[in-house]
């Protein structure tokens, strides 16, 4: 038989890592490039640049919503763990 061996402390201090890392990720990227420029390859290069931002918020966004996603499956292992070690000692 397999056993699942989870180290609840280490998963939670990984994920406190990438939680950091996630907000410390700064999406900005200059829009407004040549301001006074009339050439199509500098509005080009504004556009491109307000997409990589959209972007990376949203990869920002990903990023959260799954750490938080595995917080919550962490906590529902970690609760299962409890209640079968607590039928088990209770036998």
């Amino acid at each position: 038989m397999s056993e699942i061996k989870i180290i609840y402390a280490d998963v939670e201090q990984e994920l406190a890592k990438l939680q950091t890392a996630v907000q410390a990720l700064d999406p900005s990227m200059p829009s407004s490039v040549g301001e006074n420029n009339v050439l199509d390859v500098v509005d080009r290069l504004n556009q491109l640049n307000q997409q990589m931002n959209q972007m990376v918020e949203a990869y920002q966004a990903l990023l959260l919503k799954n750490e938080e996603d595995t917080r919550q499956s962490i906590e529902t292992m970690k609760q299962a763990d409890q209640n079968v070690s607590s039928q088990i000692n209770s036998k």
